[in-house]
């Protein structure tokens, strides 16, 4: 009787097709994206894109900047930038990882550091997080492998500054001053001349963690637009299954009422989801949605359009409830993956950041860090909310095609 039972199940399993897919397929197609961004982070694959302004031009930064192009983490881009505001407009603007500025108006290279401003500004997108540690590791490494003649002169230059000759009497002053830099970073005090000595920071945005705030909530927000848009849209499916369809097509209005009907709740529906999230990212994070609240407004309905569009066109293209929920899940969450929406895209590797560019939550994700992050005006971020827009209305007019098919036989 159990191996009766355990033949039934099997069969069942085998004849249904979403639920092959759900079961082998999909687990197999999720787990390669996310084995491709997560090995792309491990830090030999990971490749950051670096922009570098040399106000010096010396010999000494040529070097320097030489160790760094050989590197295998790091692109540095053939357009360097001309000055230090095309180089945080790129870094902003999201054409480089990260950027490079070798200073004129600070210490040299040379120097020991710690005594002026530092000579290495470093640009930084907090977006892009491990992109500091990653290039301040390298140029650690290139500034020891390039220029040790450097290095050593600064240890030298750093000895004969706080501890004088090395004769017999100063030994002594050696011995004490090492036992007091060894105190001091014990208790966390500065020690004198360090690498770290040699490095600035900037970043391209104000209000890190709020920005940080922003992507999630646009990332999150999206996600479940999708799942929430298709769940409104496969009642559709429900009502055809339970017969109620049938007394819809009798009326007056007919199957383009119905399909146009669902499409208005879906968007609505949608923007009222999308602001219950930016919502607690205002009230709890302090997220700038009244001050953006025009642009967000249009994103909002372009992205709800979107989801509404798609969820309607995968309803009426599916033939049951089930099928559509399963499909619906597979798209959804590959989607998601490729998008931004699970995984940060500046951690994926190129091959994976271009197909991103084919699905709407990178085109959602991009408008939205336009109008939160980079402050950029409605009219800088009209590309994606036209894709969004017109991914929405081609979806709504095949998905009225689909259903008219369907229920007029045509």
């Amino acid at each position: 009787m159990s191996l009766a039972i355990f033949r039934a199940m099997l069969l069942g399993l085998l004849r249904d097709r979403g639920a092959l897919l759900m079961s082998f397929f999909l687990p197999a197609v999720f787990f390669v994206i996310m084995a491709e961004i997560f090995t792309a982070t491990t830090g030999e694959r990971l490749n950051l894109n670096l922009v570098v302004l040399d106000e010096v031009e010396s010999e000494t930064t040529t070097r320097l900047l030489d160790a760094l192009i050989e590197s295998d983490v790091l692109t540095v881009l053939p357009e360097r930038g001309a000055s230090r505001e095309d180089v945080r407009a790129r870094v902003r603007s999201g054409g480089a990882d990260i950027g490079l500025v070798i200073r004129a108006d600070a210490e040299p290279l040379e120097s020991a550091g710690g005594f002026g401003a530092a000579p290495l500004l470093v640009v930084v997108d907090p977006a892009r997080g491990v992109a500091e540690p990653m290039l301040t590791g390298q140029i650690r490494r290139a500034y020891f492998s390039a220029l040790p003649d450097v290095a050593m002169g600064n240890v030298v230059a750093e000895l004969e500054n706080q501890f004088l000759t090395l004769d017999e009497i100063q030994r002594e002053e050696v011995d004490a001053g090492l036992i007091e830099m060894r105190e001091d970073a014990a208790a966390g005090r500065e020690v004198g001349w360090s690498f770290e000595d040699l490095l600035a920071r900037e970043s391209v945005i104000s209000g890190e963690a709020l920005n940080l705030v922003a992507y999630s909530a646009g990332a999150v927000a999206f996600m479940f637009l999708l799942f929430a848009s298709v769940h409104g849209a496969v009642s559709l499916l429900e009502e055809e299954e339970t017969g109620i369809l049938d007394r819809v097509l009798a009326g007056p209005g007919g199957m383009g009422v119905l399909v146009n009907g669902k499409f208005l709740y879906v968007v609505g529906q949608g923007l009222v989801q999308v602001t219950v999230i930016f919502a607690v990212a205002w009230l709890i994070y302090g997220v700038d949605l009244p001050g953006r609240l025009g642009p967000w407004a249009v994103v909002s309905l372009a992205a709800s359009l979107a989801c509404a569009g798609l969820a309607m066109l995968l309803a009426t293209a599916c033939r049951t409830r089930r099928q559509a929920q399963t499909v619906a899940n597979t798209v959804i969450l590959v989607l998601s993956a490729l998008g931004g929406s699970m995984v940060p895209r500046f951690l994926m590797p190129e091959l994976l950041k271009d197909l991103g560019w084919l699905t709407p939550n990178t085109w959602a994700l991009e408008a939205y860090s336009g109008i939160f992050w980079r402050g950029e005006a409605l009219r800088e971020v009209m590309l994606p909310v036209a894709l969004l827009t017109a991914t929405g209305i081609v979806g709504w007019l095949a998905a009225r095609t689909l259903a008219h098919r369907k229920a007029y036989g045509d």
